[in-house]
């Protein structure tokens, strides 16, 4: 007798409550042949599917011009054959978690890096990544480190990751915390060697922050992974050449980093050339004067400084390099460069200055704030404010409340759950990896359809092997006395033929349970393999949610691949959120109500068939 059947045998009276008959039908249909059952519960899937009726949601009228494509959103599963019929790609749709009424919205916000200006990863990552190593070299590590094998890869690492600094290790976590995926430098760790480190009994309990672990959220930390990862397995190869431990490593990489974009090597080579580093968006432009123009506040806010922020949005309005003009200036009731975010946004304390637009570098001047909310006057003597926080921000918008404020930032700490948790406002996150990971999970259905397959045979075996425990169960009520435990039952249980019947099922059923176990695993991961061949799907951590896709729930109202796709629809548009669903909802989808459904089915066939018995 298996001992994971002694210690279901173990369990306890609760398994008895609904007693089952038919052991020769049960240990029948656990002897099918795997190809039978596979054909079986994919046919079922399939018919249930058929029978299924898409529910479709118009868009409001007024957005139908706008939207072309996306006049009809239909929400049928992306596994329905339905859904493939339709265009195979990602459309620009802007996604709701949470309902917002645009026309409770008094001001709209933008930061500028990585969310109006969108970086080349092939070219700016690696300028941050090659000048930061230089640094770091300079400041005393091996010169070897600019010869080594691994040249900077911009596809190796994803958003949604943590950097565990005291260990050396880049880790992917689910939205429970249970890492999935460690890499120590660019070693992939087992999963014993996972376990050992990050044991889901106590990593459930671990904050998994500061100042032990970082979390690469935004595309600027992707170079900040990749070379600590590269000095972790240069480190762990000579262990003699770097006398520091991993954390020590990692703060001196963020420091090189850092400094690459305060002391101008990365400013002035984007300056020189910005369309070597930045993507032009013929739209972008168009869509910040339908938002102005619709009324409301317009204002930008970001870390850049005032130099840094001149040469780009001047590419961004189409001039050519090195023609700067102000007249981007006008598409904003209010600018603010050095915003120190996240300080910005939590520190009331901070003060603002005026900056001279006129003078390359910016001159700041001090600026006497307000007086006697005279707004105009203030504004008029210079639109563009460096510093301060989010207190002279809400006093020049003339916000009584921070919900009637939409920003829209690309960083998940800095940029969205600060301004809503701190402030309240409105967010929308800008995640330029949507196009990506949309346009594979459209072309992935027939793959997706065979994991979900695998998952409703899983689930009917886990059936089988616990209708036949409780079968074991009941008959060792009537073989063993009361107080009998583990082997006395299984002894008592194993004299009668009904008894070796179905302790025969059971071990055919786990076999075959093992079959689709791997089966359902090696699909799973090439299923992964197709969004990044290591780290796999953004929002997905095996079958769970990934902590990445967790914080973007809780956090970002509105989420969308870039600023441009408002506009798909009019600044007056209601966003609606799908509602929300718990396990209960779907209940038809539950394995536990499959499990009981089949159990009732097979009753209701025995007691027909003693029924039938008797009145013959």
């Amino acid at each position: 007798m298996p001992p994971a059947f002694l210690e279901v045998l173990r369990v306890g009276p609760w398994l008895r409550t609904v007693p089952c008959r038919g052991t020769a039908q049960t240990a029948a249909l656990a002897r099918r042949s795997f190809s039978r059952r596979m054909n079986h519960v994919v046919a079922v899937a399939r018919e249930s599917k058929r029978n299924a009726v898409p529910r479709k949601t118009p868009l409001r009228k007024s957005a139908k011009a706008a939207a072309g494509p996306l006049a009809t959103v239909t929400s049928t599963s992306p596994n329905d054959p339905e859904a493939e019929q339709g265009p195979s790609r990602y459309l620009g749709e802007i996604f709701c978690n949470r309902s917002l009424n645009m026309r409770s919205v008094k001001a709209v916000g933008f930061d500028m890096d990585y969310t109006l200006a969108h970086y080349k990863p092939e070219t700016f990552e690696r300028l941050a990544y090659e000048g930061a190593l230089k640094r770091l070299v300079t400041a005393g590590y091996p010169e070897a480190l600019l010869q080594t094998a691994q040249p900077y890869d911009p596809s190796a690492y994803v958003r949604g990751l943590m950097i565990d600094k005291r260990r050396g290790n880049v880790i992917k976590m689910d939205r429970h915390k249970y890492v999935k995926l460690a890499f120590h430098g660019f070693r992939r760790l087992t999963k014993a060697e996972r376990d050992a480190l990050y044991n889901p009994a106590v990593a459930a309990w671990s904050a998994f922050t500061e100042p032990e672990y970082a979390v690469v959220d935004t595309l600027f930390s992707l170079p900040d992974a990749f070379l600590f990862s590269k000095i972790v397995e240069y480190k762990d190869a000579h262990p003699d050449a770097i006398d520091k431990p991993y954390d020590a490593i990692y703060r001196d990489v963020r420091r090189a980093v850092d400094l690459c974009h305060r002391d101008g090597y990365i400013k002035s080579r984007v300056a020189d050339n910005p369309g070597l580093f930045i993507d032009y968006d013929p739209h972008l432009i168009s869509v910040l004067k339908r938002m102005k123009r619709s009324g409301r506040r317009t204002f930008l806010l970001t870390n850049s400084l005032w130099d840094y922020t001149n040469v780009v949005m001047n590419f961004l309005m189409g001039n050519a390099p090195g023609v700067l003009h102000d007249d981007w200036l006008q598409l904003f009731d209010v600018v603010i460069v050095g915003a120190n975010k996240p300080g910005f946004l939590t520190d009331p304390r901070l003060w603002m200055y005026r900056v001279d637009p006129s003078t390359p570098q910016g001159r700041l001047s001090n600026t006497e704030g307000i007086i006697d909310g005279r707004v105009d006057d203030f504004l008029r003597e210079g639109r563009v404010l460096q510093g301060g926080n989010y207190t002279h921000l809400h006093e020049i918008l003339e916000l009584s409340s921070g919900s009637q404020v939409l920003y829209v930032g690309d960083h998940m700490f800095s940029d969205i759950l600060r301004s809503k948790r701190q402030l309240g406002w409105r967010t929308m996150l800008i995640i330029p990896e949507l196009q990506h990971e949309i346009d594979v999970l459209l072309q992935t259905g027939p793959q997706r359809r065979r994991v979900d397959d695998l998952h409703m045979l899983r689930d009917e075996l886990d059936e089988v092997i616990d209708r036949s425990v409780s079968e074991l169960l009941a008959l060792a009520e009537d073989k063993a006395p009361l107080d009998s435990k583990g082997e006395a039952v299984a002894a008592a249980v194993r004299e009668t033929e009904q008894g070796r019947e179905l302790r025969a099922a059971i071990e055919e059923a786990e076999r075959e349970l093992a079959q689709v176990k791997q089966r359902l695993a090696t699909e799973t991961e090439q299923l992964h393999a197709r969004f990044h061949p290591v780290w796999g799907q953004l929002f997905k951590t095996g079958y769970q949610n990934s902590r990445f896709a967790e914080q973007v729930e809780h956090y970002a109202c509105l989420y969308t691949s870039k600023v441009s796709n408002l506009r798909f629809v009019s600044p007056e548009i209601t966003f609606r959120c799908i509602s929300d669903q718990c396990p209960h909802d779907r209940l038809a989808e539950t394995p536990t109500r499959r499990i009981l459904e089949r159990r009732l089915h097979i009753q209701q066939q025995a007691v027909g068939r003693e029924v039938r018995g008797e009145c013959g």
